[in-house]
C-alpha cells in the first residue's frame, strides 16, 4: 500500500477518479447496509471522506476537494486545526471523561468563564453537545421563566431536528410525522427578505412591512388563552439561503417581544463565532443596547471541530433552573456527557483564535466578495448574497418571476463536486448554492474556487 503524503491544507483541488469513485461507492454501500435509513436519501451516492486538513478534503479514491462548507460551518479554523488537535490530545491524556454535573472538571470551569465574558450581560452559561440540544435548552428556560410554552418563530427558520428545536424549525416546513400531537407550539411569521419579499413588494422604504403584518398574528395570540412566552430568531437565516434582514429588524423585534413579556432568543449556531464579521451576528444591527437578546445559542464553529454548543443568557433567566432541582440536588438538565472534557478543551482552544483572527476572516470575505460581480452577471443567477463568510448564490429559471431552479442547483452541485468543490445546496426552494468557507482558506484556493464557480455556472 502506497503511503500518501501528508495534507498541507492549502492544496488546490485535484480529481483523479470521477467522483464518487469506486472506493467511495463500495464504502457507502457497506455503510448503507449497516446504518439506519433515516440518514440516507434514496438516490444519494456520496464521496466518503478519508482525511482533511485546512480547507482540503480527500476521499477514499484519492480525490482532493476544496471544502467551501467547512464541515457545515464547524471547521471555522480549518479541518484538523493544529491548535485544536493539540488541546484535545493533551486533555485526553490528562482527563477524558468526568462525572457530568456531579463533580466539575477544571476545563469546564475555564470554558464557562470564557463564554461568560463573551456574552457581556449574558453572563451565565449552560453547555450542550449539539446546537439542537442548546435550542431545546433555551426554549425550556424561556418556558420555565414565563410559564408559557408557545413560541414565535419565523418562516424559513432552521433550529435543529430534535424535540422542541424541530417545533420551531420551518425549513421548508417541519415534517408532520415528526411533530408531537396537539396544537402547534410555534407561530411562524414572515422573515424580512429583500430578494423575495413575503408581501411581493419592491425592496426599499417598506419599514419592515412584512414583519409588521406577521406580528398582527402574534398580537392576536398574545391576547388569547395561550399566549407565546418567547421568540426565537436567526440574526441571519442560514439554511434558508443567507437571508440578511435590514439592520433595524432585530431592535424592532426585541421591542415588540419585550412589550408582550416574551423572552428573546437568538440562534447563533451558524452565524456566531465571527462568521459574519463581529463575534455575534446580532451586533451587525449597529445598536447593541436595542438589539441585545435575553438568551443566545451558539455551537458549530465555536468548537473549531469538536462537538460542543452552549446557551448563554441573563443571570436571572439562567438561574430559574435552580428552582427545579430535586431534593437530592439532581439536575433536570445535565447528562453523562455534559461538559465533556475533550469538547471543552477544543472550544477553549478555538475561542481565543476566533477572537484574534477577525482581520484574517475579513480578508477572506473580501477575497470572495471580489469574485461575486462575475457571478451576478451569469444567466440563471438571480441573486448573490454575502454576510462575511456566509455566501449564497441563488439560481432562478426566470429573472422576472424569480422561479427557483432547484433542478439546476442540484446539477450544479454535482458538477462542482466533479470539479473538486464541496458546496451545500440550500434555500427554501432548494435552489441556493451555500458557501460557509473557513477563515483560513488560502488566497489561491479562493481564486480557484471562484474560477470553478464561474466556469460551472456559465456552462
Amino acid at each position: 500500500m502506497t503511503r500518501r503524503a501528508p495534507l498541507r491544507g492549502d492544496e488546490l483541488p485535484e480529481i483523479a477518479v470521477t467522483p464518487p469513485g469506486p472506493k467511495s461507492l463500495a464504502a457507502a454501500k457497506r455503510l448503507r447496509r449497516a446504518e439506519g435509513a433515516a440518514i440516507w436519501g434514496a438516490e444519494h451516492e456520496p464521496i466518503v471522506w478519508a482525511r482533511a486538513k485546512g480547507s482540503v478534503v480527500e476521499d477514499l479514491d484519492g480525490n482532493r476537494y476544496l471544502d467551501l462548507t467547512s464541515g457545515f460551518g464547524v471547521a471555522s479554523l480549518g479541518h484538523a486545526a493544529p491548535e485544536i488537535a493539540r488541546a484535545v490530545a493533551a486533555q485526553a491524556r490528562a482527563l477524558a471523561q468526568g462525572l457530568g454535573d456531579l463533580h466539575p472538571h477544571a476545563t469546564r470551569e475555564k470554558l464557562a468563564r470564557r463564554l461568560s465574558r463573551l456574552g457581556g450581560r449574558l453572563s451565565k452559561v449552560l453547555l450542550a453537545s449539539t446546537g439542537s440540544d442548546a435550542v431545546d435548552l433555551a426554549l425550556k428556560t424561556a418556558a420555565l421563566a414565563t410559564g408559557r410554552r408557545r413560541v414565535v418563530a419565523f418562516q424559513g427558520a432552521y433550529h435543529g431536528q430534535s424535540g422542541a428545536a424541530l417545533e420551531v424549525t420551518h425549513f421548508p416546513a417541519s415534517p408532520p410525522l415528526l411533530m408531537p400531537p396537539g396544537p402547534p407550539r410555534a407561530i411562524h411569521i414572515p422573515y424580512p427578505d429583500s430578494y423575495r419579499c413575503p408581501l411581493k413588494r419592491s425592496c426599499g422604504g417598506c419599514d419592515l412591512a412584512c414583519f409588521e403584518e406577521g406580528w398582527k398574528e402574534v398580537e392576536l395570540a398574545c391576547d388569547g388563552p395561550d399566549p407565546p412566552g418567547a421568540v426565537i430568531v436567526e440574526p441571519i437565516q442560514g439554511r434558508a439561503g443567507v437571508i440578511v434582514p435590514p439592520p433595524e429588524f432585530l431592535p424592532r423585534l426585541r421591542e415588540r417581544a419585550r412589550a408582550r413579556g416574551m423572552v428573546v432568543i437568538y440562534d447563533e449556531i451558524l452565524t456566531g463565532a465571527g462568521r459574519t464579521g463581529p463575534f455575534w451576528a446580532w451586533r451587525r444591527s449597529g445598536d447593541d443596547a436595542a438589539a441585545e437578546p435575553d438568551l443566545l445559542v451558539t455551537g458549530k464553529g465555536i468548537g473549531g471541530g469538536v462537538a460542543v454548543a452552549a446557551l448563554v443568557g441573563r443571570p436571572k433567566l439562567m438561574d430559574i433552573w435552580a428552582k427545579h432541582l430535586s431534593a437530592s440536588g439532581e439536575s433536570p438538565y445535565a447528562s453523562t456527557f455534559y461538559a465533556h472534557p475533550l469538547a471543552c478543551a477544543g472550544a477553549l482552544a478555538a475561542i481565543p483564535l476566533l477572537e484574534k483572527t477577525t482581520e484574517e476572516a475579513a480578508a477572506v470575505a473580501r477575497a470572495f466578495e471580489a469574485g461575486l460581480p462575475a457571478l451576478r452577471k451569469l444567466k440563471g443567477v438571480g441573486d448573490v448574497r454575502q454576510a462575511g463568510l456566509l455566501i449564497a448564490i441563488e439560481l432562478v429559471s426566470d429573472p422576472i418571476s424569480k422561479a427557483p431552479d432547484s433542478a439546476r442547483a442540484a446539477a450544479v452541485c454535482r458538477e462542482l463536486l466533479r470539479r473538486g468543490l464541496l458546496v451545500l445546496p440550500g434555500g427554501r426552494g432548494g435552489n441556493v448554492l451555500s458557501l460557509y468557507p473557513s477563515r483560513r482558506i488560502a488566497p489561491a484556493q479562493v481564486a480557484r474556487a471562484v474560477e470553478i464557480l464561474v466556469e460551472t455556472l456559465r456552462g
